[in-house]
């Protein structure tokens, strides 16, 4: 199910000034440019007032040059010429690969093993009267369309004519069936109630479409006169849906438009499994009928007169509103929505793009960009950003060893899922685009990336009754040849990833499974399913998660205090009688579905031996619509001296004193708190170390989580992080607030490394902290620097200094001073800040 956010009008987003930009802010590993069409936003949705981070020597500019991600180049290969097909099969399938797929439709081939066992368990199921049925035609949840779908399927590629004749009448039955319900227009039909916009149609509806191309030539005049109608009332229905919010192009009617790209909130719908899965359907529905039998309606009901003229509206309307936001707002190949709901939205992103190629549409110069699947930088950076999102190690899980991800998002439970529709749609169109690299990589990915390795592959290809739809055991039929063994690619992509829609880092220390690993994320939070989480982070180590959000699903788990970030106490907001907002207000939480303007990654360096992170969140605690903006400053600095230590130094202010100011982390067990150091015990006998340096005074609190007796507190099946540590400056409650904690991961028999707090006394305020021999320092206030003075505690022998200006040179001056050094960095030639402002010495 999906969460129905309240439909009243968000308030207007006033023009803001470009983001700031900082050197070297790209996305993934790529520095090539992205094309502008269809959709270069200007930032005008950017979040206004930060500081440049600058060292201002006389006469230099207080801020970095404005080539942030935005500019982020990416060299799109040409599009290949298109034209439209006349035959069929002609989606998904073309008619030139049957020779090859009837070929690998033996019983040496385990995939088509699997195939035709599902196959075979169906047409038993059809001989039996079960398929299809009277009611909502399902047994036990399978939908009849979906056995359609794998009749007309089997009817390509069935070696025998006569199988094929049998399979193709078998899906022709079903077909009409359902055609014939739904012409005769019974109300209380499950086929007549919004049947093309609600969650069955998002779940098997590309069943339609793919059946009637795929058996065009058993199906009569009659036949497609009785489907067209049909299929003309679900694409119009399409075009005005409203299961949640903005899950249609807005304004109707406008094709290739930047209209409708000025709302942010409502173009980053573009991006949401409804939305994506109208798209999809649309796509599918317009394309299976030949011209001929798509004679213009003398008097249309609908919006267009013909069915193929609906594709129009899927190129210059919907595929023009997703193309643009992941290219842009969500660069960096991540789904915004999360793991539960994200790889469907890519799957009918992808699965689109796949029909549009191989019905020979994929004609930028007709249609628009939008249709050249490999002039958008998203897909380039699928592949990487999905490996990132999977841990170093493969734990034991319901069907065999299986990767944890790097949640986000909603989620029921906390289990990687099989993610074959997006690896075979994109994999296919690989192939047919001759991109043997991509190809290589996604099927390599499909059979060992997914729920229990390699050895379940052919579970996960066996969509057998019990399942919803049939559509796996087509896709990997499809995706994987027996006679090719794809190679690792893992070995040819970096050990980070950096998304700069989503704000999400990732990096490791390696690609074995004994890699330490961080993930971070600032991203905006606007669509369904999206959490309060900005700032958030995850450390996993020795195998398992030393800490990381808490997953759960619905608005409690939107709220910030269960990720690992800050809670701000705020104004009171305009609608906190209601118990989701309200909610939100008391604890503090940042303002998914309805934050004004936007956070921004502000710098950041991956190094051999660390990555720094700095990023403001303040937006994501401020509303318009909520009449609230107290919340004056949330920012947050993270290094990670790798393998085992996480430096963070975390900025809180309101406009009021009083207001709680509040960091949080999620834990595997309840730490024991001992003065300034907390320790965590983890399932597998490691240990988390936490020290506050500060607040001096900090309050450190440790307790286990509890949930309610409401579905909506209960955390997602098998959610690891059991428990909350919290840190805050005793009442009476500052303005403004400042957090330095150490993280050490290690292993159960080890002692906490000792950390020292370091201040500086003269020039620009700074704060840091001393660890096993390196000092982390971080500006206290965001803002231009004029020199850093400190004296560093004996037994440090390296200094990272952050918020520096990106790529701008200094002079470091050391002197020996009390068993330590007296340190003094200023504008100078000697030595440069890397290209996230860090300076290493």
């Amino acid at each position: 199910m999906t969460r129905r956010p309240s439909r009243a009008p968000l308030a207007p987003v006033a023009s803001l000034a470009m983001a700031l930009g900082l050197a070297g802010l790209v996305a993934g590993c790529d520095r090539r440019q992205t094309p502008g069409p269809p959709a270069v936003h200007s930032g005008a949705d950017a979040q206004p007032g930060v500081a440049a981070l600058a060292l201002a020597a006389p006469g230099a500019p207080g801020a970095p040059g404005a080539d942030g991600p935005a500019a982020a180049r990416f060299e799109a290969p040409p599009a290949p010429p298109a034209t439209p097909v006349k035959g069929h099969p002609r989606l998904w399938v073309r008619e030139a690969d049957l020779p090859k797929l009837r070929a690998r439709a033996t019983p040496a081939n385990p995939l088509f093993k699997e195939l035709a066992a599902v196959t075979a368990e169906a047409v038993a199921a059809m001989d039996k009267g079960k398929i299809p049925s009277e009611g909502d035609c399902a047994e036990s949840r399978i939908y009849c369309e979906a056995h359609a779908e794998l009749f007309a399927f089997m009817s390509l590629i069935s070696s025998e004519e006569a199988a094929r004749n049998d399979y193709a009448a078998r899906a022709r039955k079903i077909l009409l069936y359902i055609v014939d319900r739904v012409n005769k227009g019974d109300p209380q039909d499950p086929f007549s109630r919004n049947f093309s916009t609600g969650d069955r149609a998002r779940w098997a509806g590309e069943s339609f479409g793919l059946t009637v191309d795929w058996i065009y030539g058993y199906l009569t005049a009659n036949d497609k006169a009785a489907i067209r109608p049909v299929f003309l009332r679900w694409a119009e229905a399409q075009l005005k849906s409203s299961t949640t919010s903005h899950d249609h192009p807005e304004p109707l009617g406008k094709l290739n438009d930047p209209v409708m790209l000025k709302e942010p909130r409502k173009r980053r719908y573009a991006v949401n499994n409804y939305f994506t899965s109208h798209m999809r359907n649309l796509a599918l529905l317009s394309l299976a009928f030949d011209e001929a039998d798509d004679p213009p309606e003398p008097k249309p009901s609908g919006t267009y007169p013909r069915l193929r003229d609906y594709f129009a509206n899927v190129a210059g309307a919907w595929l023009y509103m997703t193309d643009s936001v992941l290219r842009n707002d969500a660069r960096g190949g991540s789904p915004p929505e999360g793991f539960q709901y994200g790889p469907a939205t890519l799957a009918y992103v992808s699965e689109t793009l796949l029909a549009i190629q191989t019905a020979g549409e994929a004609d930028p110069a007709k249609w628009g960009p939008q249709v050249h699947l490999d002039g958008n930088p998203f897909w380039h950076e699928f592949i990487p950003a999905h490996l990132h999102s999977l841990s170093p190690a493969a734990p034991a899980g319901r069907i065999g060893p299986t990767h944890e991800a790097a949640w986000t998002g909603d989620g029921q439970r906390y289990e990687y899922t099989d993610h074959i529709d997006p690896f075979a749609a994109l994999g296919l169109h690989a192939q047919n685009s001759g991109n043997a690299e991509r190809l290589n990589a996604l099927r390599w990915m499909a059979i060992h990336a997914g729920p229990g390795g390699a050895a379940a592959l052919a579970r996960r290809a066996s969509s057998r009754l019990g399942q919803v739809h049939k559509r796996h055991s087509i896709m990997y039929f499809l995706l994987i040849d027996p006679a090719v063994t794809p190679t690792d690619p893992r070995p040819a992509t970096p050990l980070t990833h950096y998304g700069p829609g989503l704000g999400q880092v990732f990096a490791r220390t390696s690609w074995g499974p004994e890699a330490t690993w961080l993930q971070f994320q600032l991203g905006w939070e606007h669509i369904d399913h999206q959490h309060g989480d900005g700032l958030s982070f995850g450390f996993y180590r020795g195998g398992e998660w030393l800490t990381k959000e808490r997953i759960g699903y619905g608005a409690f788990f939107g709220n910030s205090e269960q990720h690992n970030t800050l809670a701000v106490e705020n104004d009171r907001n305009r609608r906190h009688d209601d118990p989701n907002r309200g909610e939100l207000w008391r604890r503090g939480s940042q303002w998914p579905l309805v934050h004004t303007n936007d956070p921004r990654v502000l710098a950041k360096s991956f190094a051999q031996d660390y990555v720094y992170v700095l990023g403001d969140a303040t937006p994501l605690y401020n509303s318009e619509y909520e009449n609230i903006g107290d919340v004056k400053h949330v920012s947050r600095s993270l290094v990670w001296l790798k393998p085992d230590h996480l430096v963070l130094y975390d900025r809180a202010a309101t406009g009021k004193e009083g207001r709680f100011k509040r960091f949080f982390l999620q834990t595997p067990s309840v730490a024991q708190v001992a003065g300034k150091l907390a320790t965590v015990t983890t399932q597998k006998g490691q240990k988390l170390f936490v020290t506050a340096l500060q607040p001096e005074s900090a309050v450190f609190a440790a307790e286990p989580y509890k949930p309610t007796g409401t579905w909506d507190t209960k955390p997602a099946e098998f959610e690891p992080m059991l428990a909350t540590l919290r840190t805050e400056p005793q009442a009476p409650m500052p303005k403004e607030a400042r957090f330095l904690h150490v993280l050490q991961g290690a292993a159960g028999n080890a002692a906490a490394d000792a950390a020292t707090l370091v201040l500086t006394k003269q020039g620009t305020p700074f704060a840091g902290a001393a660890v096993k021999g390196t000092l982390v320092l971080f500006p206290v206030d965001l803002g231009a620097v004029s020199q850093v003075q400190l004296t560093a505690p004996p037994g440090v022998t390296r200094y990272l200094v952050t918020g520096l200006a990106p790529g701008a040179s200094y002079d470091v001056i050391r002197k020996p001073a009390g068993g330590g050094e007296e340190i003094t960095v200023r504008a100078g030639s000697a030595t440069k800040a890397d290209e996230g402002g860090v300076l290493s010495f």
